[in-house]
């Protein structure tokens, strides 16, 4: 029987949580890889931390643009993981522009990306209600799927009769971290005061991408009204909390009606709508 290679790692990681601390082959580039470890217990699936991984060596300059970055089968035996989870991350990655499969190349980082921390991300609705404005939701997607709660939330304010639609909000949620989560009722009630209140989960930072997505037939009716532009302005990225655990994925949408204004300051930030109105802001 032929012996098993020093350097072959166990392939299942649902066996032998968590996952050994992964190896590079000698002589290549390790971004820095080497020194991470993927983790079966933390209640988020692996394809995301590793796409978290790859996304952080991106936008730190570790992995440069025109850089290929480390192929399936190296990610997939560094890390002890099936291919179908690395393809998973991969995706992520391509559909944020990050990266591009390239034939006789493999996939290389495609460009340099303009990212922006928020410091004490806070709520859309208690900010609303604090300026005197009326806050409406209105929940397109409520779904359950592989442990995670998906929800999609158009978030608006009314005046009157009519209402403003401002943003389009994604999450994706672990029920792994929140159980019970998808028996809310986030048309009514505010997602972080929830996690906040019943979770003991305190959102206080984000780490966002700022890209430009084309128009779709949802972002069209959701915008009914505003301007017609040739893309939106998208920010996607984690939420994290004060010990920068992951809290939620967020990707936001914004009307092409609202003028973004994001003022920095150390420890925290803002983003502005016209006539004090905040766009930045998540319930």
């Amino acid at each position: 029987m032929a012996q098993r290679s020093r350097g072959t790692m166990p392939r299942s990681v649902r066996t032998n949580p968590p996952v050994a601390e992964p190896r590079l082959e000698t002589g290549r580039p390790d971004f820095g890889l080497s020194r991470q470890q993927l983790d079966a217990y933390s209640g988020e699936q692996l394809y995301r931390q590793l796409y978290r991984m790859l996304r952080a060596a991106i936008l730190s300059g570790d992995l440069a643009e025109g850089e290929a970055i480390p192929s399936e089968n190296q990610l997939r035996d560094q890390f002890g993981i099936a291919r179908t989870t690395v393809r998973n991350a991969m995706s992520l990655l391509v559909s944020e522009g990050l990266v591009q499969q390239v034939r006789g190349r493999g996939t290389i980082v495609s460009h340099r990306p303009i990212s922006h921390s928020i410091w004490n991300f806070g709520s859309f609705t208690e900010l609303a209600r604090r300026q005197g404005q009326r806050p409406v939701t209105r929940v397109l997607e409520h779904q359950v799927a592989d442990g995670e709660l998906h929800l999609v939330r158009a978030r608006g304010l009314a005046n009157g009769e009519a209402v403003t639609w401002l943003n389009m909000d994604t999450s994706w949620l672990s029920l792994e971290l929140y159980p019970g989560l998808e028996r809310y009722d986030f048309a009514e009630q505010s997602l972080y005061e929830t996690l906040r209140r019943d979770y003991g989960r305190h959102p206080m930072r984000s780490e966002l991408l700022l890209t430009v997505v084309p128009p779709s037939e949802r972002l069209m009716e959701v915008f009914a009204g505003a301007p017609d532009v040739p893309g939106y302005l998208c920010a996607s990225g984690d939420v994290l909390d004060g010990d920068d655990r992951l809290v939620e994925r967020t990707s936001i949408v914004y009307s092409p009606a609202v003028q973004m204004k994001f003022a920095t300051r150390w420890g925290r930030s803002t983003a502005q709508l016209p006539s004090g109105r905040d766009a930045g802001e998540k319930t």
